[in-house]
């Protein structure tokens, strides 16, 4: 529990967990494939998609494609698409959702995860930031319905987050020894904090499910 952020570490597991995948599950920007053994708990099967220039391990992945040009599956060939912290690095969104929106059988699911209030990151692929509201205008322009948008912490979790990504470049040697019992009180007494004190404008993240009429 020394991490500096094991806290959005355990959100992203859980989320990862909590997910209904169905089928043929196609993971975009897959990265390092860290969901695939929570995915085909439930799923059929699995396919890792990325960018052949991905700044991440690339083992893991089973296609390489550009995610804002027409994607190498046919109409209807996947039961649940699901990409996690990818849509930020995207620069034409739009096309993401309707290639996601074309490879999915009627009836199929779309999840997402995506930072809200989040710093800079694997820059300089990192183009936006979404709130709730534009992430329901996107999705429901691309055709989605049944859309479900969920944040994923409240503000003291997200602060807490943003201090210690902040904080950790002071602690180096033997500095990080002061900082770790900060960290990790932090990050354990935030989620108590947002368990009594809510208040959703504020969050790290959101989490997305949709469905392809």
């Amino acid at each position: 529990m020394s991490s500096f952020n094991f806290l959005i570490e355990r959100i992203n597991q859980k989320i990862a967990q909590s997910l209904p995948y169905k089928g043929r599950v196609v993971d975009l920007g897959c990265g390092t494939a860290p969901y695939k053994a929570d995915i085909l708990k439930t799923a059929d099967e699995y396919i890792g998609v990325d960018w052949e220039n991905s700044l991440h391990d690339q083992g893991m992945v089973d296609t390489f494609a550009n995610l804002c040009e027409r994607l190498p599956f046919e109409d209807g060939f996947a039961d649940t698409v699901v990409a996690f912290q990818v849509m930020e690095h995207l620069p034409e969104p739009g096309i993401f959702l309707s290639e996601c929106q074309r490879i999915l059988r009627p009836g199929g699911s779309l999840f997402l995860t995506v930072p809200f209030m989040w710093h800079v990151h694997e820059e300089p692929s990192d183009y936006f930031r979404y709130t709730r509201y534009g992430l329901d205008y996107l999705l429901k322009k691309t055709g989605f319905v049944d859309i479900t948008i969920k944040e994923n912490t409240g503000f003291w979790q997200m602060w807490v987050l943003k201090f210690n990504y902040h904080t950790v470049r002071f602690s180096r040697g033997i500095l990080k020894y002061f900082w770790i019992p900060i960290w990790s009180i932090g990050q354990h007494v935030s989620r108590v904090l947002d368990y009594f004190i809510q208040h959703p404008q504020e969050t790290a993240s959101y989490t997305v499910l949709a469905r392809k009429p």
